[in-house]
């Protein structure tokens, strides 16, 4: 920037007296279709309703909420099974089974109401049966303690995997 009377800077018209050039007024008239008449919001209308569309319901990939709530669980009665008595234990064997069939029928009930095809019926029986099997083999060959203090590292390795995928 220059304070130099001879450069005031901004802009300097060629004519000050004249009026600034404006562009040829076109001859040509655009071409205009029916459908540009309209209003743009009627343009963009939809033809049929949202409310009529139908959203197909899409199946999960994989068993990972059984996967998961049996390690939860193999955690958790693993955890708990020194400090309380067998019978509490084993009512929470049935707890856990009753919510493996639970689970077993509603995806019945799923894939009967979206036609889908079915699934293997396996995982469920893998879940229940060997989710006990693993709390009551933990317990005998390690003890509580050590089951909880291997929740304690497995359950920070999920969430430091979980934080870096974001």
């Amino acid at each position: 920037m220059s304070d130099s009377p001879q450069y005031p800077g901004g802009y300097v018209p060629q004519n000050p007296e004249s009026e600034p050039e404006r562009p040829p007024k076109s001859t040509v008239e655009p071409t205009r279709e029916p459908e540009e008449d309209r209003p743009v919001a009627e343009r963009f209308r939809r033809t049929t309703p949202a409310r009529r569309l139908a959203i197909p319901a899409r199946r999960g990939r994989g068993h990972w909420r059984l996967l998961a709530g049996t390690v939860a669980y193999v955690m958790v009665v693993g955890g708990m099974a020194d400090y309380v008595e067998p019978r509490t234990r084993a009512g929470a064997h049935l707890i856990f089974w009753v919510l493996i069939l639970l689970a077993l029928l509603v995806t019945l009930w799923r894939e009967r109401r979206h036609g889908w095809t079915s699934r293997a019926r396996w995982p469920f029986l893998v879940g229940a049966i060997g989710g006990a099997v693993a709390v009551e083999a933990l317990v005998l060959l390690f003890g509580s303690p050590t089951i909880i203090v291997g929740s304690i590292i497995l359950l920070t390795l999920v969430l430091f995997v979980l934080m870096l995928a974001g």
